[in-house]
């Protein structure tokens, strides 16, 4: 009768030690889907500055066939629609479009007469033509008040 008495907590002793275990589980269970969901949030507001970009890159390269505009002179300017995002070709905390679209040197653009090109067979100059450009464009999101500057470079008039 005395062995049964000393056996008596030990059940209760296992069950407390296997609910503390699951409660650690269920709370890093816990944590671990609180991280996840930051992290496709911030996914996704990458994602949407990428989208931006290149629906600017391609409004800017589009208006390239307009005829008799200078490459300088173009602009965007994205009337906004409530809770939809907004691309001007503007610097940070600018409200109206401004001339952000210069020249780049060529030779900074390894487009030097002195570039390396495969000539044979070829009765055509020994470089390619045209001008490097160097764009800025915002894009904004009213509905978090969040803005994007994006730059990139393209060659025009081959």
């Amino acid at each position: 009768m005395f062995s049964l008495q000393r056996r008596r907590g030990n059940a209760l002793m296992i069950t407390l030690i296997a609910l503390a275990v699951l409660l650690m589980l269920v709370a890093a269970a816990i944590q671990f889907t609180g991280t996840n969901q930051e992290a496709a949030i911030a996914k996704s507001r990458s994602d949407e500055v990428r989208a931006c970009a290149d629906v600017a890159r391609k409004m800017l390269l589009g208006k390239l066939r307009t005829f008799g505009v200078a490459v300088a002179d173009l602009k965007i300017n994205n009337v906004a629609v409530p809770d939809q995002q907004t691309v001007i070709t503007a610097h940070y905390d600018q409200t109206t479009t401004q001339p952000v679209i210069v020249n780049v040197d060529a030779a900074s653009m390894s487009a030097a007469k002195n570039q390396v090109r495969d000539v044979s067979n070829v009765l055509a100059a020994t470089t390619l033509g045209g001008q490097y450009y160097r764009v800025v464009v915002t894009c904004r999101n009213p509905s978090n008040n969040t803005q994007s500057e994006v730059e990139f470079t393209f060659r025009h008039g081959l």
